[in-house]
């Protein structure tokens, strides 16, 4: 057996085994006897048929069987002889082989690359903190108004009313081909001009002939395709409704079980408040971890990176009935980012020696009673399992490198085109 490794990239490796023709046909005539003993060839009792014949007949399978069988020990054995350790089952390139000759097959396998901590102190990191703003108040209080919004029917459509209708499509010669029912604001929809015109003052059981959208319009509605998005259709009216959104009063503070509008406000505010207060602390470490990350470059597995998305995909896949593949490609960004995160603080806490001593443990522990307003011991009864988790100890020493980061870094201002993000 010959082998030689080529380097694809930092996680990817091209091992070709190179299996000597007398070898590879020791192995292959192993197989046939195996065919000769369990096959029935007209005229021959089992076992006694000429190896030609057998070969003639089932040269094919017993190739198949050949490859099967052999290959996974050709990759064994040259893996063991190379001394590699692979993260994955190497997958094997399509390949010819006939009697007579060598066998040559070319692996793909995936390997960890070695991770280097070239530069973890005196970053510049790109973050803002968001800063608590009055009319946040304002924009969460219109929040609950929509929530508590009730729907009331009314005998007449007008703009902004909620319609609900049934968009029959229309042959050549007028005849309805197919339906399909719709639920939209009147004056606030992607639907053309004319049909919402057309829809003011109809009633209940009423029926238009309209288009649904312009030539110039793009269609956003799955149902209507850009070829007749700008034919007649019929438009039934099923319903019609006003949306009725309460008025921010001491009633509306009342309903949501608060004394006064005041206290609402008071309440409300100090919820975004810890909120955003929490959020700054949760995206400052995602910064820091996304600098660290820029500064230190290196590719990962991407069998490591699709078995953690497929993980963090699994529950929702399974909550939304989606198919788990489509999922996990969302998560795939994600999943990449908090590896790479994790193996580098890794490789810091070797560098600094992190520990976290009993005293800063209980400190921990302290702010964390405090937090929610509880006693410190009660709340080491109540979190006990946690507490002594190994979770725990890394989220400890992960925070303490991620403060002995900010420490000796920088945190500037966000490049433009993030801010006109975030603002969106």
């Amino acid at each position: 057996m010959k082998t030689s490794i080529k380097e694809i990239s930092q996680c990817v490796r091209e091992l070709t085994i190179t299996i000597e023709s007398e070898t590879a046909l020791v192995d292959y005539n192993k197989i046939v006897n195996q065919f000769k003993n369990y096959v029935a060839i007209p005229g021959f009792r089992k076992g006694k048929a000429p190896i030609s014949m057998i070969e003639k007949s089932f040269g094919a399978q017993i190739k198949d069987e050949f490859i099967n069988q052999k290959l996974g020990d050709y990759y064994k054995a040259a893996i063991d002889a190379e001394k590699i350790h692979p993260i994955n089952q190497g997958e094997a390139a399509e390949f010819e082989w006939e009697k007579g000759e060598d066998l040559v097959v070319t692996f793909k396998y995936e390997v960890m690359p070695e991770i280097k901590v070239e530069k973890y102190k005196g970053l510049k990191i790109p973050f803002e903190s968001v800063k608590f703003k009055n009319e946040m108040v304002e924009a969460t209080l219109d929040e609950y108004r929509e929530k508590m919004a009730t729907e009331t029917p009314v005998d007449t459509a007008d703009n902004g009313n909620i319609i609900e209708a049934t968009f029959k499509f229309l042959s050549d010669s007028d005849e309805v081909t197919k339906e399909v029912n719709r639920k939209f604001i009147l004056g606030e929809n992607q639907y053309a001009k004319s049909l919402n015109t057309k829809l003011i003052g109809t009633k209940v059981n009423d029926e238009i002939k309209t288009i649904l959208f312009t030539k110039s319009q793009e269609s956003n509605d799955k149902d209507i395709a850009d070829n007749i998005k700008d034919r007649d259709f019929l438009v039934k009216i099923n319903s019609i409704k006003r949306k009725d959104i309460p008025e921010v009063n001491d009633e509306f503070a009342k309903d949501l079980e608060y004394d006064s509008l005041k206290d609402l406000k008071i309440k409300v505010e100090e919820e975004l408040k810890n909120k955003i207060e929490e959020d700054n602390k949760s995206n400052m470490k995602n910064a820091v971890l996304a600098q660290l990350i820029d500064e230190n470059k290196f590719e990962l597995p991407q069998s490591i990176v699709k078995q953690v998305a497929e993980n963090m995909a699994k529950p929702y896949a399974e909550a939304y009935k989606m198919e788990l593949d489509q999922m996990t490609q969302m998560y795939m960004g994600v999943a990449d980012f908090n590896l790479k995160g994790h193996y580098l603080v890794e490789e810091i806490k070797k560098i600094e020696e992190i520990k976290i001593s009993d005293e800063e443990k209980e400190e921990i522990i302290k702010q964390a009673a405090e937090s929610v307003k509880m006693d410190v011991e009660k709340y080491k009864k109540m979190y006990k399992n946690q507490i002594e988790s190994s979770d725990f100890t890394y989220a400890a020493e992960e925070d303490k490198i991620i403060d002995l980061i900010k420490e000796s870094s920088k945190f500037v201002a966000l490049p433009k085109e993030n801010k006109k993000l975030n603002k969106k």
